[in-house]
């Protein structure tokens, strides 16, 4: 007997998990649906994809204004990294594409922030290393944004390196 499955039928069954646990792409979703996996039943790309149609597109794009706004965020978990972050600007969302995105601008706060307890500000100015910590700072605010942001709304977040409190910067 062969038992055929219709994509209907299986975002009904996502809807439907979303409806009994919350729509969030989180632990209790990727081991369910088996997403970390080598054989996994759906992607995330796929998982996005149904949770903006079931939370729908505007709901999804308010939550995640709302929770991009909620100023400052605090990274605290990444490897011996401790500072704070803002986005200080939303532009360009896509959400009728393939992958559903939004451009945002970033702002650290550096001077008060520590790596293994160096100053941020100086662990970044440091000729030898400088570069490393850059890339980490900038691998952490996506790890944060991916677990805080697009698990609950399906929106990819895109931004630039971030710029540096200590720094000089325009955003215009």
């Amino acid at each position: 007997m062969k038992l055929i499955i219709t994509e209907s039928h299986f975002k009904n069954t996502i809807f439907k998990f979303f409806d009994k646990f919350g729509g969030e792409i989180d632990t209790l979703f990727i081991d369910n649906f088996r997403v970390d996996r080598n054989d996994p039943i759906v992607n995330y790309e796929t998982a996005y994809k149904y949770l903006i149609e079931w939370r729908g597109e505007e709901e999804s794009k308010e939550l995640a204004k709302t929770l991009l706004l909620q100023n400052p965020h605090h990274i605290d978990e990444y490897g011996g990294y401790n500072f704070f972050f803002e986005v200080v600007g939303i532009s360009d969302w896509y959400l009728n594409i393939s992958e559903p995105n939004v451009v945002v601008k970033v702002k650290v706060d550096d001077l008060a922030g520590t790596v293994n307890n160096i100053s941020l500000e100086d662990a970044l100015d440091n000729d030898e290393y400088g570069w490393e910590i850059d890339d980490e700072v900038n691998w952490g605010i996506d790890e944060y944004l991916k677990k805080n942001i697009t698990s609950k709304t399906g929106i990819k977040i895109i931004f630039d390196r971030p710029k540096y409190a200590s720094r000089i910067f325009n955003f215009n």
